[in-house]
């Protein structure tokens, strides 16, 4: 049995989930439980569980998850926003809330230019 620590993720889902192209990097550095797996086990692996992985609004994070997961340390949102989460509820639970800010800058940044540039074009070829 290895001492990585264990992480609650909703499933190994595209949309949902931890995307396959991400799940085996996230296995070298925990134990990964899929949320259907906690639901049919929970007294056992609540004991284990120290991180939520959320995808989303993948698993959902309320009052009744937090109080059966004793030894939870953090919520790791895979996304920019966290504002689908109760941070001041989550935050009385002495657990901390991380994500990936930044991580669609450039993205968003070039899809506003190509739109602006685009709607540019439109105008101008307009008739007036």
């Amino acid at each position: 049995m290895n001492n990585q620590p264990h992480v609650l993720a909703y499933a190994l889902h595209e949309t949902e989930g931890i995307p396959e192209r991400f799940a085996e990097l996230i296995k070298k550095h925990f134990n990964i439980i899929y949320y259907e797996e906690f639901l049919k086990n929970e007294k056992e692996l609540a004991e284990k569980i120290q991180f939520i992985f959320g995808w989303k609004h993948y698993p959902k994070i309320d009052e009744k998850l937090l109080k059966s997961l004793p030894h939870l340390k953090a919520i790791i949102n895979y996304g920019v926003g966290v504002d689908h989460l109760d941070l001041p509820m989550i935050n009385s639970f002495g657990v901390k809330v991380a994500n990936t800010p930044h991580v669609v800058d450039n993205a968003t940044a070039e899809m506003g230019m190509a739109l602006m540039l685009a709607s540019a074009r439109n105008i101008l070829e307009g008739k007036m």
